[in-house]
């Protein structure tokens, strides 16, 4: 699932290509992913993008506003009006190398090119709401990791409420928003924490060294354009692929050498969850 820089990735990118572009029509290959009617959007510009946790809200200028969750697999890819197949040597994971594909489900037409939503499994959608109600329907989501409010303070009092496994509690939603399974991995490992130890249990030394951690590993995602890991879902929308997967400490690398001590790196399920720790450093 594409989590916090995947997304900040995508939101960059399409601020720079379509903010200030109206939309001229909208087809609509499953109503699941686009349940509403495309009336309410066709015609107005796109007036900026934004993003929280893992969600994305494309505003637009009548007042409306495209929220957008890529759940699973969901892929946004934009093509100028060049032409409306994709270029030549940028396949598109379970796309091929021309659109519309078997996995696209939405097409919005802007007035430069098309935006195509892809998404194989059915999970992720585009989704019509007033603008001014994005803040009501994203209220149960917990602070921004880059936000003020993600202090160390606000960590205690999350982590001091619960037995869980820390890992657990930094992939809840409500707690931390935009954290997936990925930066989970690697701010547990940059931190020296085992992802299984219960998150009271946690020291007060060792929650700011996690809160640095979370947010060193979500500034690297971004750095490196998002993670394209094993299964190579996530693209950005120029069907190119991210490259943190190169700069993984921990994540889908067992049976292999922690860089820091040459550990052999395991990976155990964590409430079904690929779970990636050195058992030397992380304790």
């Amino acid at each position: 699932m594409p989590e916090l820089p995947e997304v900040e990735t995508i939101r960059r990118f399409l601020e720079k290509a379509i903010v200030g572009e109206k939309i001229v029509g909208i087809e609509i290959l499953s109503k699941k992913q686009f349940p509403q009617e495309p009336k309410l959007v066709i015609g107005a510009k796109i007036a900026g993008i934004e993003r929280r946790g893992k969600n994305l809200f494309i505003n637009l200028s009548n007042s409306k506003t495209l929220w957008t969750h890529l759940k699973m697999s969901g892929q946004l890819i934009w093509v100028p009006a060049t032409g409306s197949k994709k270029r030549p040597g940028h396949p598109i994971p379970f796309a091929g190398s021309e659109l519309p594909a078997k996995s696209t489900r939405v097409i919005i037409t802007l007035q430069k090119g098309k935006l195509f939503f892809n998404e194989m499994r059915k999970f992720g959608w585009m989704k019509v709401l007033d603008s001014a109600k994005v803040q009501a329907e994203t209220g149960k989501l917990g602070p921004e990791p880059f936000s003020s409010v993600f202090t160390a303070e606000y960590l205690e009092e999350v982590f001091r409420k619960t037995a869980k496994p820390v890992k657990l509690v930094l992939l809840d939603q409500e707690k931390i928003a935009g954290i997936g399974n990925i930066y989970a991995n690697e701010a547990l490992f940059e931190a020296g924490i085992d992802p299984r130890r219960p998150a009271k249990e946690i020291t007060p030394e060792e929650i700011e060294k996690l809160r640095k951690a979370v947010i060193l590993v979500l500034n690297e995602g971004i750095r490196y354009g998002g993670s394209s890991a094993a299964d190579e879902a996530y693209i950005k929308p120029d069907a190119t692929k991210g490259n943190y997967q190169e700069h993984f400490r921990v994540y889908q690398r067992d049976g292999e050498k922690c860089h820091k001590c040459g550990k052999i790196i395991e990976r155990i399920n964590l409430a079904g969850r690929g779970t990636f720790f050195c058992p030397k450093c992380q304790t």
